[in-house]
């Protein structure tokens, strides 16, 4: 099989793995006001963590890139007030938390189309680099996964829009890896890190100014997602 094949084929692997942290979310059939708000305490987490420890290091690393991965970060923080106004003017129906979802999905669509061209790039060198690196980026998919079916069900989603949702994820980091096989061309190397930095900030301000307040007010007593205080409730499939 020759080495382009094979590192589509990792890449496509490794991204799946972000359907893993659906599957781990949806395997759960009831859902209490204190264990949406768990979750997304959970998921917040999750996305400041992949944020400060894989996302903004390339930049910070590099001195001719500093500054700019700092303003990116600053420009990306800055996005997520603007966007949600966007979002509220487009569709005034929607409620925080399906706003935040979308919020959820999109970025972490964007910063894996990186992720998809590394490990294709990681196997043209050698089969045992694109398997070591298709391991890692799988590994950290996982919590992803969850980050974006967790905030679904939280806006009141079914387990198939969840689905949807972190499809339209795990399609980011396939379309990393088609741009290299179809294109032979990626991101350079400094226009990868100035996305993640971008992306950084998105998911950074999402989690603290969005995910969070919304983790810790349904964890209060009387807090709720159109149930009892205490209730559970079947996650609908459709």
């Amino acid at each position: 099989m020759a080495p382009e094949t094979l590192g589509f084929l990792l890449a496509v692997a490794a991204a799946a793995a972000t359907l893993l942290g659906w599957a781990l979310v949806a395997a759960k059939r009831s859902w209490t006001p204190r264990h949406v708000g768990i979750a997304l305490l959970v998921a917040a987490l999750a996305m400041v963590a992949v944020s400060i420890v894989e996302l903004l290091p390339p930049g910070l690393r590099d001195p001719d890139l500093r500054m700019a991965t700092v303003l990116l970060f600053a420009a990306g923080a800055l996005l997520v007030p603007a966007l949600n106004r966007l979002l509220t003017r487009l569709a005034p129906g929607l409620t925080a938390l399906h706003n935040a979802s979308l919020l959820v999905m999109v970025s972490i669509a964007l910063h894996n189309v990186p992720e998809g061209s590394v490990t294709f790039a990681a196997t043209l060198v050698s089969l045992e680099l694109g398997v070591v690196t298709a391991i890692a980026i799988a590994l950290h998919n996982i919590p992803e996964g969850m980050a974006v079916a967790t905030s679904v069900i939280a806006a009141g989603g079914s387990r198939r829009r969840a689905l949807a949702a972190t499809g339209v994820a795990t399609g980011g980091e396939v379309l990393g890896a088609v741009l290299v096989l179809a294109l032979d061309a990626t991101l350079s190397p400094d226009g990868a890190v100035g996305l993640l930095a971008l992306v950084a900030g998105i998911m950074v301000s999402l989690s603290l100014t969005q995910l969070v307040p919304a983790g810790i007010a349904l964890m209060r007593p009387g807090q709720h997602l159109g149930l009892a205080e205490g209730e559970p409730a079947a996650v609908p499939d459709r």
